[in-house]
Protein backbone atom coordinates (compact mmCIF):
# COMPACT_ATOMS: atom_id res chain seq x y z
CA UNK A 1 0.00 0.00 0.00
CA UNK A 2 0.32 4.14 -0.33
CA UNK A 3 0.71 6.42 2.50
CA UNK A 4 -0.58 9.22 -0.54
CA UNK A 5 -3.57 6.93 -0.67
CA UNK A 6 -7.02 9.39 0.18
CA UNK A 7 -10.55 8.83 0.80
CA UNK A 8 -13.61 10.99 1.27
CA UNK A 9 -14.57 11.54 5.07
CA UNK A 10 -17.10 10.52 6.29
CA UNK A 11 -16.28 7.44 4.03
CA UNK A 12 -19.99 7.83 2.44
CA UNK A 13 -19.49 11.21 1.95
CA UNK A 14 -19.10 10.85 -2.14
CA UNK A 15 -22.31 8.97 -1.90
CA UNK A 16 -23.88 11.75 -0.19
CA UNK A 17 -22.40 14.46 -2.44
CA UNK A 18 -23.58 12.10 -5.55
CA UNK A 19 -27.19 12.70 -4.38
CA UNK A 20 -26.95 16.59 -3.91
CA UNK A 21 -25.16 17.27 -6.99
CA UNK A 22 -27.17 14.68 -9.87
CA UNK A 23 -30.65 14.80 -8.08
CA UNK A 24 -31.25 18.06 -6.03
CA UNK A 25 -29.47 20.67 -8.02
CA UNK A 26 -31.40 19.39 -11.51
CA UNK A 27 -34.51 19.75 -9.65
CA UNK A 28 -33.79 22.90 -7.80
CA UNK A 29 -32.36 24.41 -11.16
CA UNK A 30 -35.75 23.82 -12.81
CA UNK A 31 -37.23 25.02 -10.07
CA UNK A 32 -35.34 28.43 -10.32
CA UNK A 33 -35.68 28.69 -14.43
CA UNK A 34 -39.93 28.09 -14.29
CA UNK A 35 -40.55 30.55 -11.55
CA UNK A 36 -37.86 33.09 -13.65
CA UNK A 37 -40.38 32.49 -16.14
CA UNK A 38 -43.48 33.42 -14.69
CA UNK A 39 -42.04 36.34 -13.26
CA UNK A 40 -40.50 37.59 -16.30
CA UNK A 41 -44.15 36.94 -18.24
CA UNK A 42 -46.43 38.33 -15.14
CA UNK A 43 -47.32 41.75 -15.34
CA UNK A 44 -45.49 44.80 -13.14
CA UNK A 45 -48.58 44.68 -10.82
CA UNK A 46 -48.00 40.65 -10.18
CA UNK A 47 -44.57 41.21 -7.98
CA UNK A 48 -42.99 44.07 -5.85
CA UNK A 49 -39.40 43.22 -6.91
CA UNK A 50 -39.59 41.54 -10.94
CA UNK A 51 -36.06 43.09 -12.11
CA UNK A 52 -34.07 42.13 -8.57
CA UNK A 53 -36.47 38.74 -8.51
CA UNK A 54 -35.50 37.74 -11.39
CA UNK A 55 -32.10 38.57 -10.78
CA UNK A 56 -31.92 36.38 -7.94
CA UNK A 57 -33.77 33.40 -9.70
CA UNK A 58 -31.72 33.30 -12.58
CA UNK A 59 -28.65 34.06 -10.89
CA UNK A 60 -29.51 30.71 -8.50
CA UNK A 61 -30.28 28.65 -11.86
CA UNK A 62 -26.67 29.77 -13.11
CA UNK A 63 -25.25 28.52 -10.04
CA UNK A 64 -26.94 25.54 -9.56
CA UNK A 65 -25.81 24.72 -13.20
CA UNK A 66 -22.05 25.47 -12.20
CA UNK A 67 -22.53 22.90 -9.66
CA UNK A 68 -23.57 20.34 -11.72
CA UNK A 69 -20.52 20.78 -14.20
CA UNK A 70 -18.15 21.13 -11.50
CA UNK A 71 -19.51 18.07 -10.02
CA UNK A 72 -19.09 16.12 -13.27
CA UNK A 73 -15.63 17.16 -14.01
CA UNK A 74 -14.62 16.27 -10.16
CA UNK A 75 -15.99 12.94 -10.38
CA UNK A 76 -13.21 11.66 -13.07
CA UNK A 77 -10.63 11.86 -10.18
CA UNK A 78 -12.23 10.21 -7.36
CA UNK A 79 -11.60 6.30 -7.21
CA UNK A 80 -10.80 4.03 -4.56
CA UNK A 81 -7.78 1.52 -4.01
CA UNK A 82 -10.31 -1.03 -4.36
CA UNK A 83 -10.93 0.00 -8.17
CA UNK A 84 -7.43 0.22 -8.86
CA UNK A 85 -7.30 -3.30 -7.64
CA UNK A 86 -10.73 -4.17 -9.78
CA UNK A 87 -9.18 -2.44 -13.10
CA UNK A 88 -5.16 -2.96 -13.18
CA UNK A 89 -4.27 -6.87 -13.94
CA UNK A 90 -2.89 -8.97 -10.83
CA UNK A 91 -0.06 -9.21 -12.52
CA UNK A 92 1.30 -5.81 -13.23
CA UNK A 93 4.76 -4.48 -11.75
CA UNK A 94 5.14 -3.26 -8.64
CA UNK A 95 6.39 0.11 -9.66
CA UNK A 96 3.79 0.77 -11.92
CA UNK A 97 0.92 -0.18 -8.89
CA UNK A 98 2.60 2.08 -6.76
CA UNK A 99 2.54 4.90 -8.92
CA UNK A 100 -1.04 4.28 -9.66
CA UNK A 101 -1.49 4.58 -5.72
CA UNK A 102 0.22 7.41 -5.78
CA UNK A 103 -1.85 8.85 -8.52
CA UNK A 104 -5.06 7.91 -6.78
CA UNK A 105 -3.74 10.21 -3.69
CA UNK A 106 -3.18 13.26 -6.43
CA UNK A 107 -6.29 12.90 -8.28
CA UNK A 108 -8.05 12.84 -5.05
CA UNK A 109 -7.02 16.58 -3.55
CA UNK A 110 -8.47 17.48 -7.28
CA UNK A 111 -11.55 15.69 -6.88
CA UNK A 112 -11.63 17.86 -3.38
CA UNK A 113 -10.70 21.05 -5.22
CA UNK A 114 -13.45 20.69 -8.05
CA UNK A 115 -16.02 19.20 -5.53
CA UNK A 116 -15.91 22.00 -3.06
CA UNK A 117 -16.18 24.78 -5.55
CA UNK A 118 -19.48 22.59 -6.41
CA UNK A 119 -20.61 22.85 -3.07
CA UNK A 120 -20.16 26.16 -2.67
CA UNK A 121 -21.82 26.96 -6.04
CA UNK A 122 -24.90 24.94 -4.69
CA UNK A 123 -24.92 26.36 -1.62
CA UNK A 124 -24.75 30.10 -2.83
CA UNK A 125 -27.74 28.93 -5.57
CA UNK A 126 -29.64 27.83 -2.96
CA UNK A 127 -29.65 30.59 -0.91
CA UNK A 128 -30.52 32.73 -4.24
CA UNK A 129 -33.08 30.63 -4.75
CA UNK A 130 -34.75 30.83 -1.72
CA UNK A 131 -34.38 34.83 -1.35
CA UNK A 132 -35.69 34.74 -4.97
CA UNK A 133 -38.45 32.82 -4.12
CA UNK A 134 -39.79 35.09 -1.23
CA UNK A 135 -38.98 37.93 -3.17
CA UNK A 136 -41.78 36.60 -5.91
CA UNK A 137 -43.79 35.89 -2.81
CA UNK A 138 -43.77 39.45 -1.28
CA UNK A 139 -46.99 41.30 -2.43
CA UNK A 140 -46.95 44.39 -4.25
CA UNK A 141 -48.82 47.10 -2.66
CA UNK A 142 -52.03 46.62 -4.35
CA UNK A 143 -51.80 42.85 -4.18
CA UNK A 144 -54.42 40.47 -3.51
CA UNK A 145 -54.01 38.33 -0.52
CA UNK A 146 -51.28 40.34 0.79
CA UNK A 147 -50.77 38.70 4.40
CA UNK A 148 -50.59 34.93 3.04
CA UNK A 149 -48.19 36.30 0.59
CA UNK A 150 -46.40 38.24 3.08
CA UNK A 151 -46.45 34.68 5.63
CA UNK A 152 -44.89 32.52 2.52
CA UNK A 153 -42.27 34.86 2.00
CA UNK A 154 -41.73 35.13 5.54
CA UNK A 155 -41.28 31.46 6.25
CA UNK A 156 -39.26 31.17 3.38
CA UNK A 157 -36.51 33.76 4.52
CA UNK A 158 -36.46 31.75 7.86
CA UNK A 159 -35.60 28.63 5.61
CA UNK A 160 -33.11 30.24 4.42
CA UNK A 161 -31.55 31.91 7.41
CA UNK A 162 -31.84 28.14 8.76
CA UNK A 163 -29.73 27.03 5.94
CA UNK A 164 -27.15 29.68 5.94
CA UNK A 165 -27.24 28.94 9.89
CA UNK A 166 -26.54 24.99 8.95
CA UNK A 167 -24.31 25.84 6.03
CA UNK A 168 -21.89 27.82 8.69
CA UNK A 169 -22.05 25.20 11.34
CA UNK A 170 -20.68 22.60 8.26
CA UNK A 171 -18.05 24.87 7.62
CA UNK A 172 -16.95 25.53 11.07
CA UNK A 173 -16.51 22.05 12.17
CA UNK A 174 -15.47 20.80 8.90
CA UNK A 175 -12.33 18.80 8.89
CA UNK A 176 -13.13 18.13 13.41
CA UNK A 177 -14.78 15.29 13.25
CA UNK A 178 -12.22 13.65 11.03
CA UNK A 179 -9.31 14.40 13.24
CA UNK A 180 -10.77 13.19 16.31
CA UNK A 181 -11.26 10.11 14.35
CA UNK A 182 -7.83 10.15 12.94
CA UNK A 183 -6.58 10.06 16.12
CA UNK A 184 -8.20 7.89 17.69
CA UNK A 185 -6.83 5.59 15.11
CA UNK A 186 -3.76 6.23 15.24
CA UNK A 187 -3.96 5.79 19.19
CA UNK A 188 -5.00 1.93 18.12
CA UNK A 189 -2.37 0.58 15.50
Amino acid sequence: MNDNLQHPFPFAYAYAAKEVQTIAAPLLTAAALSLAGVVAGASSKTFLWPGPTLLLLVAASLLLVASIQLHYHSRQYLYTCADIEEWVPEDISPAVRAKLYEWQGDDFSTWMVFHNRAVHCFNTGTVFLGIGVAAALWPPEEGTQATWRTVAAIMVLLGVAVEVGWMAHLYSRSGSLEEKRRRELSKIS
